[in-house]
């Protein structure tokens, strides 16, 4: 067979175009087909170099020296590496997808144990707590055994009564409907030695449909029988509804004429009708230093003129507001030691806005 083939394969050692060549070519020279090089063909007698040339060892050192070289890819497994490629894609996407899905089972866990958490607190705020002591809780004065009243109940007891007390002849009478019986029987005896009073009578109570509060209790306003409108206050306690009679007759710690002729240094307590002036005249002629009011008293039979210190806190609390000509204050009030006019005075305290005292002063 070897002696009846006519043509060799060759190789082209450049470019590895594989072409045949005549028999009768051995040892002689041919043009490649492909690159066009002059290549001579080898006789049997000659030594060829082989077609593919081993790689050298890689040296072996460390931890890599057990492993072996790595194998040069075939054109076939370049030609599908793309396949492989879309391969670990769609496995890392499944991966991505398992991860998101792991997230968002542990975020609905959380969101329902902090749900469940907001629940239970929100029971346990239901569950009253005890009261937090304040400053003003533990300094008031409670009230012991006061029953509680509706609006509705409390004028239902305090109309008769508020006429009982505008018509009472006697101190004897009027002690028992009063606020503060002892202390206001001293002091009704001393303007009525001889424990007789004039009444004046009910007309209308609770004028404007209004229960205002003062304090602990409560003011309406009434008319006289004499026409007079006037507001009573009136007050809770163990022992039924009570008028506070300081308040309703403007009571002062010392009679207007008395306090004026005397000129005494010691603060008095009064009942005032308070409103602004500008009147500054012996002891009080600097303008820039005091302020000045006109005091009158609750019957208007009697008038003062009232200093403070400009801009001090007294002055704020006194001063009225624009809309207002007079406001009723509960003033201590005394005379300057070098005192050089009976109607000029010094505001010592406030007491309060109106002529209701929630803690009446002893005699």
């Amino acid at each position: 067979m070897e002696n009846t083939r006519r043509w060799s394969g060759f190789v082209c050692p450049d470019c590895r175009f594989v072409f045949r060549v005549p028999r009768d070519h051995d040892g002689k020279g041919v043009v490649c087909p492909s690159c066009r090089r002059v290549l001579k063909i080898p006789s049997p007698q000659d030594q060829t170099q082989d077609l593919v040339i081993p790689l050298p060892a890689a040296p072996q050192t460390g931890k890599g020296a057990k492993r072996k070289g790595r194998r040069r890819k075939s054109r076939r497994e370049e030609a599908h590496e793309w396949d492989r490629t879309g391969g670990d894609r769609r496995r890392s996407s499944r991966r991505d997808h398992r991860q998101m899905f792991w997230i968002l089972i542990g975020g609905s866990g959380f969101l329902v144990l902090a749900v469940a958490a907001l629940f239970f607190a929100m029971r346990a705020n239901d569950v009253e707590a005890p009261p937090v002591p304040t400053f003003e809780n533990l300094t008031a004065a409670p009230v012991v055994n006061a029953p509680v009243f509706s609006e509705a109940a409390f004028l239902a007891e305090a109309e008769p009564l508020a006429k009982r007390f505008l018509n009472a002849e006697t101190i004897d009478e009027l002690l028992p409907i009063v606020r503060h019986p002892e202390i206001t029987g001293q002091r009704l005896r001393a303007l009525h030695p001889d424990g007789k009073l004039e009444p004046a009578g009910l007309s209308s109570f609770n004028l404007n449909g209004e229960l205002i509060p003062a304090g602990s209790g409560y003011t309406v306003q009434v008319r006289t029988g004499e026409y007079a409108e006037k507001t009573m206050a009136l007050f809770p306690s163990p022992s039924g509804v009570k008028i506070d009679w300081e308040s309703w007759s403007g009571w002062s710690e010392m009679p207007w004429a008395d306090f004026i002729k005397t000129r005494p240094s010691e603060a008095k307590l009064f009942r005032v009708m308070l409103g602004p002036v500008d009147y500054y005249n012996f002891n009080f002629t600097d303008d820039i230093k005091w302020r000045s009011y006109r005091l009158a008293s609750p019957d208007g039979e009697h008038s003062l003129y009232a200093y403070v210190e400009a801009g001090s806190v007294l002055d704020g609390r006194l001063r009225p507001s624009p809309d207002m000509e007079q406001i009723p204050l509960t003033l201590s009030l005394k005379y300057p030691p070098d005192s050089q006019s009976p109607d000029q005075v010094l505001v010592d305290k406030w007491h309060a806005d109106g002529w209701v005292l929630e803690n009446e002063i002893e005699p």
